[in-house]
């Protein structure tokens, strides 16, 4: 027992001899010689350190073979282990590196619709025309109706006035319909094509009994008895049956035209 006594206290004297060795020394820490404030020195062996001031100045206990840990977070961490020059001198100056942040490889991706990856409440819809903002925009109630809220001062009841006086409203309503129109006409010319490359005009000319120029306008015709939805359905028979037994309704439909 008394020997671990006289181990500890051999220790602890070393510990004290060399701290009483350590010298006080001056130092400097710069970045391409312009100071750094807030820089943390620590000396490893005592375990005391310092931090420096605005002119990058700190002081700081050393003896031979000390560690220094100089550490900031916008600076390389550097160590240094002081020396007899270091000791003569009583001044260490210390240049910091900038530490650059790398950051990990980032993948920049285009999406077709960035509300669907947002889960914004418009994902998946087709952005308005000015048009259907116009229309969305338009009050759809009756001319009294929007008469009487105007009158009763509620939101919207000048503009909305206005629109119809105006007549923005209807304006912007015939025009939707014509291309609502168009769409549709659009569309029926498609099935007119895609109906005619399938069944052929052999089909048209020798069953039908429709001759070449009228194919085309038959189809059309045939269009109002749902075919186009029967077509896309694969109901074939079906199909060929109402081109089969329309032929006397169509050329009808064109003398009535005639008269």
């Amino acid at each position: 027992m008394n020997q671990n006594y006289l181990i500890f206290f051999l220790f602890f004297g070393l510990i004290a001899t060399a701290q009483e060795n350590r010298v006080l020394i001056t130092g400097e820490v710069k970045n391409d010689s312009l100071p750094i404030e807030n820089v943390h020195i620590i000396n490893k062996n005592s375990l005391k350190g310092g931090i420096s001031n605005r002119l990058g100045q700190f002081k700081i206990s050393v003896t031979d073979k000390d560690t220094l840990m100089i550490s900031d977070i916008q600076y390389q961490n550097k160590i240094i282990v002081i020396n007899q020059d270091h000791l003569l001198n009583r001044f260490i100056e210390i240049n910091l590196l900038e530490l650059t942040n790398q950051l990990d490889e980032v993948l920049v991706q285009q999406f077709d619709d960035m509300s669907e990856e947002l889960n914004l409440p418009n994902a998946g819809k087709k952005p308005l025309n000015k048009l259907e903002r116009n229309l969305n925009h338009y009050s759809q109630k009756s001319t009294p109706i929007v008469i009487l809220e105007a009158l009763l001062f509620k939101p919207g009841g000048i503009d909305d006035i206005y629109n119809i006086v105006s007549g923005n409203r209807k304006r912007d309503r015939k025009l939707n319909a014509l291309i609502q129109e168009d769409a549709l006409n659009e569309g029926k010319l498609q099935y007119v094509r895609t109906m005619r490359e399938h069944f052929q005009d052999d089909f048209f000319i020798n069953s039908v009994k429709i001759e070449e120029q009228h194919i085309d306008p038959y189809i059309y015709f045939c269009l109002a008895q749902n075919i186009g939805s029967l077509y896309d359905k694969g109901r074939l028979i079906e199909v060929i049956d109402i081109l089969l037994k329309s032929q006397e309704q169509y050329f009808q439909s064109l003398e009535s035209v005639d008269d």
